[in-house]
């Protein structure tokens, strides 16, 4: 089984937490962390350890996915699931694969 433990949302808990759906996506949060205790931030690098296998979706900017990808492998994501197209150019999905071959990690 699986559970929803943490959500990255840096735009709506951010810049963008007025702004059309801003109101809507905290709604939302405050729900499902009362509902379900997930816990809602605006930054992969804020993440504590996994207790277990943890997976990731990115579903971002194109230019900003390598980063996030990258963050994701540095918080110990086991899976990753990305959104496509993945990165803006060929060389940096390359470059991804070769992190995600290197630390072990499924895409």
């Amino acid at each position: 089984s699986a559970s929803l433990d943490y959500i990255i949302e840096p735009w709506f808990l951010g810049g963008g937490a007025s702004g059309p759906g801003g109101p809507e996506f905290k709604e939302w949060a405050d729900d499902s962390t009362s509902k379900y205790g997930t816990v809602f931030g605006t930054s992969v690098g804020d993440l504590p350890d996994p207790a277990q296998p943890r997976c990731a979706l990115i579903s971002g900017r194109t230019a900003d996915n390598p980063r996030l990808f990258k963050e994701c492998i540095d918080a110990k994501c086991s899976t990753i699931f990305l959104e496509k197209p993945g990165a803006p150019t060929v060389a940096e999905l390359q470059l991804m694969k070769e992190q995600a071959e290197e630390a072990g990690v499924g895409v």
